[in-house]
């Protein structure tokens, strides 16, 4: 017998959208060999000039929790800064306009907290500045402008985006070019008394690609005088459109997925299990399971376990919600552990949530027989002429893993592997 109390703990240890901060960082992170920080830190410590840092991955490959432990090894050489454009910027009316300003009004508004006193004429340049994209030839509600009343305006402005006539009739650009410059003027004032800064800029990974080229694309996004590191999606990393914008930044560093199955020697895919890569994943859930005692020790049956970790392709967040989902099927049925058929029940239940389309399937094939992506292109009706595997990185249809001796290699998600079968089965006469 289990009931909801027996489950609830375990449940609460799983949450899939939640990166690991603070005490849950300490207690539950594991070390994974492709860890960008420990590089990050050094290229940091080597350059006196502003640097500017690209960070690439699936989504819910595990970017924030590893950007949180280099805000954690960096807080006693640098001032962090966190700017977090998934709370403060509206998921589908955004431009790069918005970031310039997000990451302006963040650093100012952080080196305040901080306790450091931003000169006045500093200020009133700022205001002035803020005050021609915030209210255009508005009111801005009587009385003398302060920045505490302009952060609030341009909060909720951000939230929504800058309407087009902002963007586009309002010479928007000469603009931001007059806050950057103003925002430089600070953070130089800043680092008088304060270490250098660094920008942490989270959350652009989930934009659509079409967004982040244009955003990426704009020399704007580089222009801040201070060390910068920005988050971006896996699909614009190894986008062909992508690679002449890149040039404008120091390094794209990656945080591929952990493998579940080996490459061979010319970096094509294997069905041979990944003995280092599946303990990592393991460790995952036993670190958490753990915190709750013996009671739940042997909570997941080995080959349960085994079955949700090669499922999960090598992504934390799959992981994490795979090991959430067995959880509510488990108490579904009465159960006190995970056992294979529970965690094949969960598989399911997280197979339901992609969608292949036709064309997707023969780029499906040739990237799980060679180990590379292709530049194959669908003149999509909704989406007009977009290149195939960088839809299917988007949707994370297929992964990118690294391998020490053999380098960059790509596969199917796992947990699509049948539905490639039966595709193969019907449309080709031979594997």
């Amino acid at each position: 017998m289990s009931d909801i109390s027996f489950w609830k703990p375990v449940y609460q240890l799983f949450k899939p959208d939640e990166p690991l901060i603070k005490e849950e960082l300490r207690d539950f992170y594991v070390r994974r060999e492709d860890s960008p920080v420990d590089s990050l830190v050094d290229l940091l410590a080597m350059e006196d000039s502003a640097a500017k840092f690209l960070l690439a991955g699936h989504r819910g490959s595990g970017k924030t929790t590893e950007l949180r432990r280099l805000e954690q090894r960096c807080m006693s050489e640098y001032t962090v800064v966190w700017v977090d454009t998934d709370t403060y910027l509206d998921k589908y009316n955004i431009e790069y306009a918005e970031v310039v300003v997000l990451i302006g009004i963040t650093i100012v508004k952080q080196l305040g907290e901080l306790g450091w006193k931003l000169p006045r004429k500093l200020e009133q340049d700022l205001l002035g500045s803020l005050a021609k994209v915030t209210y255009q030839d508005k009111v801005t509600g009587g009385g003398q402008l302060q920045l505490p009343k302009l952060f609030q305006d341009l909060g909720v402005l951000l939230k929504v985006g800058f309407d087009r006539e902002t963007k586009k009739t309002r010479g928007v650009r000469p603009a931001l070019s007059e806050i950057i410059a103003k925002v430089n003027a600070i953070i130089a004032a800043a680092e008088a008394d304060k270490p250098k800064l660094l920008v942490i800029v989270d959350g652009l990974d989930r934009k659509d690609y079409t967004i982040a080229l244009e955003m990426f694309s704009s020399s704007l996004l580089t222009d801040l005088n201070c060390h910068l590191v920005y988050v971006i999606p896996i699909s614009l990393r190894y986008s062909p459109a992508f690679r002449q914008p890149m040039q404008s930044f120091d390094k794209c560093l990656d945080l591929t997925n952990i493998p579940v199955f080996k490459c061979d020697a010319n970096a094509c895919p294997t069905t041979k299990t990944d003995p280092v890569g599946r303990h990592i994943l393991t460790t995952v859930i036993e670190k958490r399971l753990g915190k709750l005692g013996d009671t739940y020790k042997n909570l997941f049956q080995p080959d349960a376990l085994e079955l949700l970790c090669q499922n999960s392709g090598g992504v934390m967040r799959d992981l994490v919600r795979l090991a959430r989902t067995a959880c509510e099927v488990a108490l579904q049925q009465n159960a006190n552990q995970v056992d294979l058929t529970i965690a094949q029940e969960a598989i399911q239940e997280e197979h339901r949530t992609y969608s292949i389309e036709d064309y997707h399937f023969e780029e499906l094939d040739k990237v799980h027989r060679t180990g590379k992506l292709t530049s194959n292109s669908f003149d999509s009706p909704k989406n007009g002429n977009v290149v195939i595997c960088d839809e299917l990185l988007h949707y994370k249809l297929i992964l990118g893993y690294q391998d020490r001796k053999y380098g960059r290699w790509f596969d199917i998600n796992p947990i699509l592997l049948e539905d490639l079968e039966r595709w193969r089965a019907t449309n080709l006469t031979s594997p």
